[in-house]
């Protein structure tokens, strides 16, 4: 399963190339679990099952893109805490 060209969006087989896959602001998975207070093994079900769409990178780990974890919070009707989904130059207080 592994692709010497890049990465592969977990579940989809759809490819990625690995400079594409780096760009994005990926969230590890131990964030997302810590987040919907479940364990890292959830996460990784929950990708398995296609329920939250993942980047699968080279190493084999899996990073979920913002907008990804967005639909799947709402999706599922779990609260979203908009501090989470800032940028960077909002966080600092930057309207660039």
């Amino acid at each position: 399963m592994n692709s010497p060209v890049g990465c592969d969006y977990a579940g989809s087989g759809e490819k990625m190339t690995r400079r594409k896959a780096q760009s994005k602001n990926g969230i590890a998975v131990g964030k997302i679990a810590k987040y919907c207070l479940v364990t890292p093994v959830t996460v990784r079900r929950w990708i398995r099952k296609s329920e939250l769409s993942a980047i699968r990178l080279p190493s084999g780990h899996y990073r979920i893109t913002v907008a990804d974890f967005r639909d799947f919070l709402e999706r599922y009707d779990i609260p979203i805490k908009e501090e989470l989904f800032e940028s960077e130059s909002e966080k600092k207080g930057g309207d660039k």
